[in-house]
């Protein structure tokens, strides 16, 4: 019942997303999540699986105001700027803050956390680097830095992909889960690169072959 191209372009996606947030966040019931990036390919599969655990407030970060259009398809609740969320979240932090853009988006991510709060880093797509972290900022807030790459994951958790994926399949299947997708022809790989490189993609590209 999954359609072929949503299979291929939010499977791996979504897998990651769910054991990011289940094994190494520890995402609780009634728990809230921001996700930087929010119409990437890898953010944009956070909304849905985060709900499916239980989070009841999810918003999300975009690099421009145009692009949170791109956005509205995914379930979030909120979506503002990456150069305002600080004053936008004002008295309503959250517990579990999904970056795969790191930078000083990052950084700022710590003004926002929830007492117990967790950063859960995916990747660093940001021009610059990250500003060094003071351990007694974490300390006394009680904070947490947690790293996750799914590579290394499935290295020395091979079994978990199966069941991950039986989680998240029936989201996929249901249209809860549902990404923008592109598709082309396999020859025109070199222009769906290139699209990729210009950041022209408001969704995903599928090659079919």
């Amino acid at each position: 019942a999954v359609d072929p191209a949503q299979a291929v372009a939010a499977l791996p996606y979504a897998v990651t997303a769910y054991l990011g947030l289940t094994r190494a966040a520890h995402l609780q019931p009634g728990e809230s999540v921001l996700v930087h990036g929010a119409a990437g390919g890898l953010a944009a599969t956070f909304p849905a699986v985060a709900r499916s655990l239980g989070a009841t407030r999810i918003v999300g970060t975009v690099s421009s105001p145009g692009r949170v259009k791109d956005t509205a398809h995914l379930g979030y609740d909120d979506v503002f700027t990456s150069d305002g969320f600080v004053d936008a979240m004002a008295g309503q932090p959250v517990d579990v803050v999904a970056d795969s853009v790191g930078g000083d988006v990052r950084t700022a991510s710590l003004d926002v956390l929830a007492p117990f709060g967790r950063i859960l880093l995916l990747g660093h797509a940001a021009q610059t680097p990250d500003t060094p972290v003071i351990g007694d900022r974490l300390w006394l807030g009680s904070l947490s830095l947690v790293g996750f790459t799914i590579t290394t994951y499935l290295q020395t958790h091979p079994g978990s992909a199966q069941s991950a994926a039986e989680q998240v399949l029936p989201l996929i299947a249901s249209g809860e889960l549902t990404l923008l997708i592109e598709e082309l022809p396999l020859a025109r790989a070199a222009q769906a690169h290139q699209r990729l490189q210009d950041r022209q993609v408001p969704g995903r590209l599928v090659l079919a072959v």
